[in-house]
């Protein structure tokens, strides 16, 4: 799933840049919504990498600042001059959801809020034990216990 679309990412760039990005082939004009979309679905299953140690993948809803990332990562699949601010700007992501997959980041949305798309998973750092009862504690072993030392 895209965490983003071909009109978002030319609003970020704007329509010349996205014709310069993606042009669409001659004799059209204008740009190629085809290939932006395919460089958001890649960028979006890149963030899915980092994304799926914490949370169910595709996130859904998807918070506004994963859209920004997929756009960013977007932009630079996109690019085929590797202009520094570009770069920068997917690197800047990369780490983002790094730390997002490490737990030193958040989303940026309120824990178990409509907008979180991790309420319903596993948080990944947690611990979760599914057992029996014990069946031997210090209550049940005291008159065994008490007789030893």
């Amino acid at each position: 799933m895209a965490y983003a679309t071909a009109t978002q990412f030319v609003a970020l760039v704007g329509e010349a840049e996205a014709r310069a990005l993606a042009p669409a082939a001659a004799p059209a004009t204008g740009y190629d919504a085809v290939k932006i979309d395919g460089a958001i679905t890649s960028a979006s299953a890149t963030l899915d990498t980092y994304f799926a140690t914490r949370y169910d993948t595709p996130l859904s809803p998807v918070p506004q600042v994963v859209t920004d990332a997929a756009l960013d990562l977007a932009r630079e699949l996109l690019d085929r001059q590797g202009r520094d601010f570009v770069i920068k700007a997917a690197d800047h992501r990369r780490a983002w959801a790094k730390d997002v997959s490490q737990g030193r980041a958040t989303l940026g949305v309120t824990a178990g809020s409509a907008s979180d798309p991790g309420a319903s998973a596993s948080s990944g750092g947690e611990v979760l034990i599914d057992a029996p009862p014990r069946v031997f504690d210090d209550a049940g072993l005291s008159a065994f216990l008490g007789g030893c030392s």
